[in-house]
């Protein structure tokens, strides 16, 4: 898991990764990191499949097991990936995202907030603490969200300026609106979305949920014990891969996407092969992420202006491919799911 999501992270610069907290699975929380493999389509949705990244099991949602899991996997990111381009997302949960600010600091990487959750937040205060009719309860709403509202503004003026529209109209929503969401919608919507490709779709934290209802759906929605909850999520991950290994041969749910194809074989040939030459077919498919442009930059904050990162010099580049190489003949196996003991 933690290889193939870093095979991602350095190969598209536009990649997303999703985090969150699963609930009732056991008598551990399971927070995850998600991913769309972007190697291979579903056959029946020619839409790229959901992968799972490392796991997280924890007795407690606190900001120290966050800082724990995330420092994991940022020592083991920076083994391979050397980007500083890195989007995560994920809903609003204060120990979750504070510990991700502090492993994963700005600048260098973008925090998203899930757009739905926040709707619903907004919806539920307005509704159940402003007592504010429907009418206006959508209306402020699609001053926000909208396709002209304020998190679709150009620059942090004209993002001020709507601001003080919404307040000003709706000062029942100002009090709240100035204290939870101002910076919130700017730092973590706005900002964002003029960093990603498709400039014009909210980020939400879907991918998240439907891994979550897979992890629920696999246990029958009824809690399980440690070690069984483990096997499931096991077989879970497993057959993610199992199905990518099949896109190989062009047998089961997954197809080759792309320039991709290249690593297509017939399955003839395939059944020809000894257990040694199938897995390094498969490793070579994992490991190809020369495809997608790679190159780091730096983005303006209210443009879509960018600039590539200077290259370090030479001295410094054999220096630091020293020090891989150190670390890498010291590195010690570490299972991708990390099982919090406190």
């Amino acid at each position: 898991m933690m290889k193939d999501m870093t095979q991602f992270l350095k190969s598209d610069n536009d990649l997303i990764l999703g985090v969150d907290r699963t609930f009732n699975l056991g008598a551990v929380f399971v927070t995850n990191f998600v991913y769309k493999n972007t190697k291979v389509i579903r056959k029946e949705t020619g839409e790229h499949p959901i992968f799972i990244g490392p796991l997280f099991l924890h007795w407690e949602g606190s900001y120290l097991n966050y800082h724990t899991f995330f420092s994991h996997v940022k020592a083991r990111i920076q083994k391979s990936v050397r980007i500083i381009d890195l989007r995560f997302g994920s809903d609003d949960e204060s120990g979750l995202t504070k510990a991700l600010d502090d492993v994963f600091p700005y600048p260098g990487t973008t925090r998203l907030l899930c757009t739905k959750h926040m709707k619903d937040n907004v919806s539920d205060h307005l509704k159940n603490s402003v007592g504010c009719n429907d009418k206006d309860r959508l209306q402020i709403i699609d001053n926000i969200f909208g396709s002209t509202g304020l998190v679709t503004t150009d620059d942090s003026v004209e993002f001020d300026l709507k601001s003080k529209d919404i307040v000003q109209k709706y000062p029942q929503f100002a009090t709240y609106f100035n204290a939870h969401l101002k910076d919130r919608l700017f730092d973590h919507v706005s900002v964002p979305m003029k960093q990603l490709k498709n400039q014009d779709r909210l980020w939400t934290n879907n991918n998240c949920e439907s891994v979550n209802h897979v992890f629920k759906k696999s246990i029958n929605w009824k809690p399980q014990g440690l070690q069984d909850l483990v096997t499931n999520l096991h077989d879970i991950t497993r057959v993610h891969f199992a199905d990518l290994k099949r896109a190989l041969y062009g047998t089961g749910n997954y197809e080759l996407f792309g320039q991709y194809n290249r690593h297509k074989v017939s399955l003839q040939c395939w059944l020809s092969k000894t257990p040694e030459q199938k897995e390094r077919l498969f490793l070579k498919l994992v490991n190809d992420c020369k495809t997608a442009k790679c190159t780091r930059v730096i983005r303006a904050v209210n443009s879509n202006f960018e600039i590539p990162i200077p290259q370090r010099l030479v001295k410094n580049q054999i220096r630091a491919k020293d020090q891989e190489c150190v670390v890498q003949n010291l590195d010690i196996k570490i299972f991708d799911v990390y099982i919090d003991k406190s």
